[in-house]
């Protein structure tokens, strides 16, 4: 996935050792839990903790739909991360939408703040066509990949197999994607590598004589 650069741009947007915390809403299976804490920790270059399992928040619920607003769980999860985690992924399997330009309330398999710290990840549509555990433990790798792109920065791609394609809504999207980045999504990232390059040399000499 993105295991040759991030490490790259946590370690230098972080003045130590870069950490992503895991927070489980509600119910979600320990074995999906393991399986994003291991993929994590060994794609990026991280400590991973798992943090204790809370209820979704009653605030993020959108009654009509009888879903979750994931971008009222972005919040939660920025307020849970602030000052203490790199990165934090929410995990639930409960339903979750978000707007989009056509759509009030549109259903989605995650939503990451771009440039931000929170991710989320729902596995309620992960399990679509009657999906072998492997396929779907594919799936979750890809979802959680692909919403930590947005929080490094990364923008949806136009580019067929991207990590970063848009799912439109469909899982084919995702079974058909490679899980890597595309040659331009890469370039994207060493360019934002380079920033942090840039602003950790401004930091140090700021903070010289």
């Amino acid at each position: 996935m993105l295991h040759i650069l991030l490490p790259v741009v946590l370690a230098l947007a972080a003045p130590h050792r870069p950490v992503v915390a895991i927070q489980p809403y509600g119910h979600v299976d320990a074995a999906v839990v393991d399986r994003v804490r291991a993929g994590v920790a060994a794609d990026y270059d991280v400590d991973v903790v798992v943090l204790p399992a809370r209820e979704l928040p009653a605030a993020a619920y959108y009654r009509p739909r009888a879903r979750y607003r994931a971008d009222a769980l972005l919040d939660d999860l920025d307020r849970e991360a602030a000052g203490k985690y790199t990165k934090i992924v929410g995990l639930t399997a409960r339903d979750i939408s978000t707007s989009t330009e056509e759509h009030a309330d549109w259903g989605v398999f995650g939503l990451g703040d771009l440039g931000g710290a929170p991710c989320v990840v729902s596995t309620y549509r992960l399990s679509r066509g009657g999906a072998s555990q492997a396929l779907v433990d594919d799936r979750l790798v890809k979802a959680v990949g692909h919403e930590l792109g947005h929080t490094f920065g990364l923008d949806h791609c136009s580019t067929p197999g991207c990590l970063m394609a848009d799912a439109e809504g469909t899982i084919r999207t995702v079974d058909a994607g490679t899980g890597r980045l595309c040659a331009a999504c890469l370039a994207r990232m060493q360019g934002i590598a380079r920033v942090a390059v840039e602003a950790t040399k401004r930091a140090g000499g700021a903070g010289g004589n």
